[in-house]
Formats: C-alpha cells, structure tokens, sequence
C-alpha cells in the first residue's frame, strides 16, 4: 500500500513513519482501507498512555500481500467501536476498556475482563493510583 496515496485520499491525517495517524473518523477510514484495499484482517488494536491522552494503534493485515498497516488515533475517554468491521475488535476493546477506560462506543458488549465488575480505577493508566491492600502479598518483610 502507498501511504501517500491513502494520505491524499484520507486527508487529515499525517505519517509517522509507517504508522498513519488520524484525528477523526477512525471508523469511517477504517472501513474505506478494508473495502478499497486487501486488510481484511484485525491483528490487535493496542492503546498506550501518554499522559494527556491515550493512543489507540489499530493493526490491519493484508493476507495477500503479507503486509500490515497501522492505524492511530488519539483519544480522551472514548473511541469509535469498530465491532461491526471487525468482530474480533471486542476482545481488544473490551481488554482496553478493562485496562485504560476507553468507552468504546457501539460495542454494546462492552465489560471488564480481568478486573472485577466493582474495581475502581483503570491500571495501566499513568495517573492510576494502586492502594488495594489486596496486591501488596509481597510487601511482607516477615518472609526474608
């Protein structure tokens, strides 16, 4: 695929390195790369905290030509669900939401799936603060 060419086509969007990153419509630039190109496939979709905002990186493969593209975009506290392209997304969906907080919006299955329903908080945000007395099985000095 021609990054430059889907740029021209997208539009607002800008390339870091191999990565394209857009600023909206993440949906929408999805669905246009799975039906006008061949990624038919969602490999992940990862999210990463960077303090003021969290980055969600779609990964999408192209079995024909054994090539990947990445898709991000950057968001405050909810997303675009991309269930109905893709229906592996809600596993990821559901891990980040768990995980970061995201609400994915038209994921209607949307739950925890590690923490407990009634965990407070979100723990791989960076402004997470861990003070459940629960997970501190190792702050025991009497076991030296």
């Amino acid at each position: 695929m021609n990054l430059n060419e889907l740029k021209n086509i997208i539009g607002e969007c800008n390339l870091q390195g191999e990565k394209i990153c857009v600023q909206h419509r993440l949906h929408d630039v999805i669905e246009f790369v799975k039906n006008n190109y061949s990624y038919k496939m969602l490999k992940s979709i990862t999210a990463v905290d960077l303090g003021d905002e969290i980055e969600l990186i779609y990964n999408l493969f192209s079995v024909e030509d054994e090539e990947d593209v990445l898709l991000s975009i950057k968001v405050q506290n909810e997303a675009e669900s991309i269930v109905d392209l893709f229906e592996s997304a809600k596993a990821d969906e559901n891990e980040i939401y768990d995980m970061f907080g995201i609400q994915f919006i038209g994921n209607e299955d949307l739950k925890r799936l590690y923490m407990p329903e009634n965990w407070e908080g979100f723990p791989l945000r960076k402004d997470y603060i861990q003070d459940d007395t629960r997970l501190a099985w190792n702050d025991n000095s009497d076991n030296a």
